[in-house]
Formats: C-alpha cells, sequence, structure tokens
C-alpha cells in the first residue's frame, strides 16, 4: 500500500497526488493497450506444431504439453513480468 502512495505521489510532482482508484484504472488501461499490441504482434505467427496463428485455441490445444506446441511454453511471452 505504501507503494502506491508513493506512486502516486511521484508520478505527479509538484501537484496533488494521484487518487489511488485513478492510479489504478491508468495502470489496467496502460496494460490492456500493452496487451493489445502484444497479441496483434503474436496473431502474425503461427504455432510450430498445429501451425494455428498464435495464441491458438483459447479452450487448449490438442498438442498442449508436446514441446514444440506454442501453449506449452509460449504463454510466458504473455504474462506479466517485474
Amino acid at each position: 500500500m505504501e507503494m502506491l502512495k508513493e506512486n502516486c505521489a511521484a508520478r505527479r510532482p509538484q501537484r496533488e497526488p494521484y487518487d489511488m482508484d485513478e492510479y489504478i484504472t491508468m495502470l489496467i488501461r496502460k496494460d490492456n493497450a500493452e496487451l493489445k499490441k502484444q497479441l496483434a504482434a503474436l496473431s502474425e505467427r503461427c504455432c510450430g506444431k498445429c501451425k494455428d496463428k498464435l495464441p491458438g485455441d483459447p479452450a487448449g490445444c490438442y498438442f498442449l504439453g508436446d514441446s514444440s506446441c506454442w501453449q506449452t511454453y509460449g504463454w510466458h511471452e504473455l504474462k506479466l513480468t517485474v
């Protein structure tokens, strides 16, 4: 919680700090925009195993678990990282 308060203030120096809800809303919007870019880039590629456009079938691929199936390890490209 302290980190959130610090960031709300640090992102608006010499001004009233962001409201926590406003700051979190902006982070969600920023992440959504980044995710859309990542998904657009992925959609230009295909799975090495089934040749489906990435990220593949949302219900899961028949080959999930096979090392050449993107869904086995490729999801790491979309996870949040620090």
